[in-house]
Formats: C-alpha cells, structure tokens, sequence
C-alpha cells in the first residue's frame, strides 16, 4: 500500500478537495482504496459516508448483524483497537476510516508510542489495500507529525497568496523532521507543493505563482488547478462525474491531470 499524506497547516487550501480526487482516481483506476479522515472536521468522512449510503450499505453496517461502528481515525494509532474501514462500495474496493474526537487526544500521548503503533497498523491494513489517501486538518500540531510518520509520500495543496504559503513552512519542517531529523519515517517521500485555485485573471495570483516556483523550483509541482465553479459541487463524486458548473470540461481535465500526475510519481 502507498499512502499518501495531503497536508498544509494552513485552512482553507483545497486539502480535502485534493484528497477526494485522489481517493476517487485510484478507485477508477480499479485500485483498492482507503480513505483516511485526521481532521476532526470530518468533511472528507462525509463524502465516504454519502457514497456508503447511496450504495445501499449504511442500512447493512448499522443492522443487529452487522458491525454498528467500524474503525475510526484514533483506533488507528491505539495499538488495541482491532475494527476495520468500513466499505462503502459495492465491489468492496473503495473503504474508509472516519474521523472522531478522539483523534485530538492522540497528540497528547507519548508521542513514540502513537507513531509505533499507527505504523504496525498501517503495514497491517496495507495488505488489503493498493493506496491510502490521508486528509489531514490545518492545525499546527503533532497530528501531522504523526500522519507523516505512516505516509510514504507527502503533497501540499496551496493557494497562491501570502497567508497560505505561510503554512508551507511548518509542512516542510515537520517533513524534515520526520524523515531526517529523528528518522522517524525515513522512506517519506514529499512531492512538493500543489498551486492551487489559481486564477491567472488576477495579477496577485500571478506574481505570487512565479514567486513560489522561483523560491522552491522542483519543489513545486508542475501541474496546477484553477478555480472552477464545477469543483466547488464536487462533494460525493469526482468533478469528472459531475454534471453542472460552465467550467466542468475544464476542470475535469486539469484534476485528471494532477490526479494522474501524482500517480505516476507514486509509481501507481
């Protein structure tokens, strides 16, 4: 299983916009998918949730027969919690931990002991699966620390504007940290900085753009996305499989294209 962690400190970004496409190009590549929610806002947990009840499968879960609660994003990291993502596809490929409360309680346990057990039981689940996708929150705090402990690759989504870059900077520490620092992680692997919304009509957007790519160089992606009213009601499915917003053609493309992208970095 390659698991990739989509993170910026800062809010607002598109994290969970570019975790549901990732989660969804992989399933229509026919990989085996799990969906990871560690942001205690949950929004990347609802659209697996609408996806599991327009299957017909929440009714099953929730059944006398039938597992009331599967794993939650803290269960990952207990080290005693043996549930399983809960399934919300017919063809069982596409599965998903959601996010609780309890996961704002896990930074402020011994932090070795956290990462340990997170990283046995994402070699566990890593069997069953070919790709985790992890959204994680925008607070700056060990949670990240501990996502990118079990992630094999790294991406930050990032609006071109001042305040939202201001974020990569506790990103990129806490990877080096990670990976170099403690070797906590060392197989980590960060693809660097997505630009997105973009909106080239605006002259900030712009400057700011060739500010970044001049600073970072290769360690901003080559690939964009720009703002579309089509992504903005890509909640439950892919944009892609959408059938309203003037700009879907548009967006479709440029979201494939990323989506594709880091695929094809991920080796997948």
């Amino acid at each position: 299983m390659k698991t990739i962690v989509v993170a910026n400190q800062k809010g607002g970004v598109g994290k969970t916009t570019v975790a549901r496409h990732l989660a969804f190009y992989g399933y229509e590549k026919g990989l085996r998918v799990l969906a990871v929610d560690m942001d205690v806002q949950g929004n990347f947990s609802t659209t697996f949730k609408i996806i599991e009840e327009e299957n017909g499968l929440t009714a099953l879960r929730e059944s006398v027969a039938a597992p009331k609660q599967g794993l939650v994003a803290s269960g990952l990291f207990s080290g005693k919690d043996r549930r399983q993502p809960v399934m919300c596809d017919k063809e069982g490929r596409l599965h998903y931990v959601e996010a609780d409360s309890g996961i704002v309680e896990v930074e402020r346990r011994d932090l070795e002991e956290v990462i340990k057990a997170g990283q046995k039981r994402f070699a566990e689940l890593g069997k069953d699966f070919d790709v985790c996708v992890l959204d994680t929150g925008p607070a700056v705090s060990n949670l990240l620390v501990v996502a990118l402990s079990v992630g094999d690759f790294a991406v930050s989504p990032c609006k071109p504007d001042r305040d939202a870059i201001a974020g990569l900077a506790g990103f990129f520490s806490n990877v080096v940290r990670v990976r170099d620092e403690t070797g906590i992680n060392p197989k980590l692997a960060p693809l660097g900085i997505l630009p997105n919304q973009v909106n080239k009509s605006r002259a900030y957007h712009r400057s700011v753009l060739n500010q970044m790519r001049e600073a970072w160089g290769e360690g901003v992606l080559p690939v964009e996305l720009y703002e579309r009213a089509a992504i903005d009601v890509a909640k439950d499915r892919a944009v892609w499989r959408t059938d309203r917003g003037e700009s879907k053609g548009l967006a479709a493309q440029e979201m494939k294209g990323v989506c594709a992208y880091i695929y094809n970095r991920m080796g997948l």
